[in-house]
């Protein structure tokens, strides 16, 4: 295995979530009264079409470590999932779940805020595994969950997703 050209820690959000935007493409508006089965049916549309890599971790592992790199650790993953996103001059971004409903209620709302985590990545398509090693916040692994971003060729190819990954 090579050695990582880039490794962050952040943490999973306080929702559960861990999310990369890619503003220049989302488009997260729902409507000021949005419904849950209607935002979550717009993640799916989205992440679908590239604009954001959204994953449900659950309330048992948020604000638990997240490493993210573009080299995956040694360890065993409990479970996993991939998608490709497609990355603008606005950046990619980790983002959060309170961000992209704010975005989903209004219009004028962007999917990232100052605070949140700008990636170092140039235009391009990328594929982007999480990876999940603890089951809940006793567990006590650190990192909890990772999050491997890769350059990836145009043409490649994910499943298109039914749901947002483990959402219950």
């Amino acid at each position: 295995m090579s050695e990582a050209e880039f490794e962050l820690h952040a943490v999973v959000d306080e929702d559960g979530f861990v999310a990369l935007v890619c503003p220049d493409t989302y488009s997260g508006y729902v409507s000021e009264d949005w419904t849950l089965d209607q935002v979550l049916a717009t993640f799916v549309e989205q992440m679908n079409t590239g604009a954001l890599f959204a994953v449900y971790l659950g309330p048992d592992l948020a604000d638990t470590s997240l490493r993210i790199s573009d080299t995956p650790s040694t360890a065993a993953a409990r479970r996993e999932v991939s998608g490709l996103i497609r990355v603008g001059e606005g950046g990619l971004w980790l983002t959060d779940y309170t961000q992209l409903t704010m975005a989903a209620q209004f219009s004028d709302t962007a999917p990232y805020a100052a605070h949140h985590v700008r990636m170092s990545a140039p235009s391009g398509v990328y594929h982007v595994t999480l990876r999940q090693f603890a089951s809940s916040y006793e567990d006590e692994l650190d990192p909890a969950a990772e999050l491997v971003i890769r350059h990836s060729e145009i043409g490649a190819i994910c499943p298109r997703l039914n749901a947002v990954p483990w959402f219950e």
